[in-house]
């Protein structure tokens, strides 16, 4: 709380308080006020003195007294001087007239203590100046207004004027009469400030996403007059950088500060991409791997799961996905990129995955699989020589028609003289009813007439190559994907004619009892055929010698499996089946096999079985059943046919 003066009451501030324009006021009215009495005051007492005379050391002084007619100068002062030091003299009169001149003087006194007390409060400064206000920097001259500056009373100097933000000394100096409080005229000084401008903290501006090349962001509340950008100001690759701006001389933030602040701001990952070289893949045993290449932008991480890892499981290596067969069925590979350095994550891509690995059981193999582990090479792997898997026969073979009839045609080896009559193959014979060996009879077995015959004349020109049985009963003058009517070849099932591939066979093709010839042994290529004499006994009776350079006994039979056929009508009875091989040595017979089992030969006219072979298939045969002839070779039966076919 503020003090009081003594005699006036004029408030005090205390030194922590601010200038206040209402206790000044308050206190100069009652200055004021004071001053007007104490003027009043003397005025009276002045007037109460007009017309007497001062008192120079208790004297009257000469030039006041009134004209007086009298002695010369020295006879009445002498007189009077003489009067006057006589203490006896008018006692009374003396008495009052030193009454009335020390009231006089005490008057006199009061008035001039009077006088000066007022003159003291007048001429008093008792507030030292200060800035009105604030001053911001503008870029312009200022000069501050003044609280409690009165220039009559006081000289202003120092620094008056300023441009640039910051604090400033200006001086103040009591004129004449006036004085500080503390009786002092010397100058004081006083600071005053103008502010540096405040300024708000840019911010980015736009939105950055990642291109490959170098950006810079745009900024809110920049301005580079004002602040000094600096940090990191540029970035090429997605992700958070840090630049700095700080005030120049003349500004400041909104909080007071000056020191550089730090801003971030962001350069955004560009949308992610994923593409798959495939999205189909059929795995087989010749196949049982292969690589999916993803392409993606960036360099996010590749993953890949399988929707069914026992059949199909994947790897990742790079971009390059591998998926590996485990099992047959299908699956789904979903392949995903993770965010990277710069790029987003992209949805996903799927590739479905067609698994057909053969089993174990080979009726459960479907031709195609059969063929694709054949192609592959690796038969031998997954079955064995005598596996079975069962067809069905339907359609008019020449004068038979065989109706939804299910046959099994069964391995006779993998890969069959590979050298000469193609590598990767799988050889089968048609056929067996059960595990019963038959031979294809028709109604005209072991009868003459147009049946299942080798020729329709009684001669073997031309061999196997100019037959009835290989380019009409068979039907290898036509192919398999476009079958000769009324053959036996389009009598077979359709999955089984589409994975059929011809295979190379050697054989006495000029025949007609010209003996043992070496150029006589020529190729054929063939769907379906029969087998040659050395093929199914491994030795060479009547056929012509130099066959059995370019054959190879089957393992099926070289193992020791019978050759024993039965009609495949009448599976209790025993056929005889035609092979392939002409006799060299006469010009109307071909080497069969007899319901015994032994080798012999019959005249063409009887009809033949027949060894279809599918390529790319192991081969299989087809052979009928041979029934013997009467002697001479002149019977009228027709043979049954066994077919032989590589596929």
């Amino acid at each position: 709380m503020a003090n009081k003066t003594t005699n006036y009451k004029l408030t005090k501030p205390l030194e922590s308080e601010f200038y206040d324009v209402g206790v000044q006021n308050e206190n100069m009215d009652k200055i004021d006020t004071q001053m007007k009495a104490n003027a009043d005051a003397i005025e009276a007492l002045q007037k109460g003195q007009s017309g007497k005379a001062d008192l120079v050391d208790g004297k009257v002084p000469a030039e006041q007294l009134p004209n007086m007619n009298y002695d010369e100068k020295g006879t009445a002062e002498s007189k009077v001087s003489e009067h006057n030091l006589d203490q006896t003299a008018h006692p009374y009169l003396l008495n009052q007239i030193e009454t009335c001149v020390e009231a006089a003087q005490n008057a006199q006194d009061a008035a001039n203590a009077a006088l000066d007390a007022v003159s003291g409060i007048v001429y008093t400064i008792n507030v030292l100046p200060s800035q009105n206000g604030t001053l911001t920097y503008n870029g312009q001259a200022q000069s501050p207004s003044w609280n409690a500056y009165n220039p009559d009373a006081l000289t202003l100097g120092g620094v008056t004027t300023g441009t640039n933000a910051g604090t400033y000394t200006a001086t103040f100096t009591p004129k004449g009469k006036y004085k500080w409080a503390d009786g002092t005229q010397t100058a004081k000084e006083v600071t005053w400030t103008i502010n540096a401008a405040t300024m708000t903290v840019p911010t980015q501006k736009n939105s950055l996403t990642y291109t490959g090349s170098a950006q810079s962001p745009t900024w809110n509340n920049y301005d580079s007059g004002k602040m000094t950008l600096g940090g990191t100001t540029s970035g090429t690759n997605a992700g958070s950088y840090n630049a700095t701006f700080t005030p120049k001389t003349n500004y400041k933030w909104a909080d007071g500060s000056t020191g550089a602040k730090t801003v971030a701001w962001s350069i955004a990952k560009a949308a992610g991409s994923l593409s798959l070289n495939k999205t189909s893949i059929k795995l087989t045993a010749a196949k049982t791997t292969d690589t999916i290449t993803v392409t993606r932008a960036g360099n996010g991480t590749i993953t890949a799961t399988s929707s069914a890892p026992t059949v199909a499981s994947v790897s990742v290596s790079g971009s390059v996905v591998t998926v590996t067969a485990k099992a047959k069925g299908n699956a789904t590979i979903t392949v995903s990129v993770a965010a990277g350095t710069n790029h987003t994550a992209p949805a996903n891509k799927t590739c479905s995955v067609e698994v057909t690995l053969p089993t174990k059981v080979l009726n459960d193999n479907s031709w195609a699989t059969i063929r694709e582990v054949s192609s592959a090479g690796l038969g031998a792997n997954y079955w064995a020589v005598g596996d079975v898997k069962s067809i069905v026969l339907n359609g008019t073979v020449r004068n038979y028609t065989f109706n939804n009839l299910t046959v099994n045609a069964f391995i006779l080896g993998f890969n069959h003289n590979s050298a000469k009559e193609g590598v990767n193959k799988i050889h089968f014979q048609i056929g067996k009813i059960g595990s019963t060996a038959v031979a294809l009879c028709d109604s005209n077995y072991n009868n003459t007439g147009d049946g299942f015959r080798m020729n329709t004349s009684q001669t073997n020109s031309g061999g196997w190559n100019a037959s009835h049985m290989r380019k009409t009963v068979l039907g290898n003058s036509n192919t398999p994907t476009s079958p000769l009517a009324n053959s036996l070849m389009a009598a077979l099932p359709a999955d089984l004619r589409a994975v059929m591939q011809p295979v190379t066979k050697y054989t006495d093709n000029t025949a007609n009892g010209g003996g043992n010839v070496q150029t006589y042994v020529t190729a054929t290529t063939d769907y379906l055929f029969l087998l040659a004499e050395f093929e199914v006994f491994g030795t060479r009776s009547y056929a012509n010698s130099y066959e059995q350079n370019y054959q190879a006994q089957y393992d099926y039979y070289k193992a020791g499996n019978s050759r024993v056929a039965y009609n495949h009508s009448a599976v209790s009875t025993a056929v005889w089946w035609w092979l392939r091989s002409p006799t060299c040595t006469d010009y109307t017979h071909f080497q069969t096999v007899n319901a015994d089992g032994s080798y012999r030969y019959l005249h063409c006219l009887l009809l033949c079985w027949c060894a279809a072979r599918l390529c790319r298939l192991i081969p299989r045969r087809m052979i009928p059943p041979h029934i013997p002839p009467p002697k001479g070779g002149g019977s009228g039966r027709e043979p049954q046919i066994k077919i032989i076919m590589a596929a």
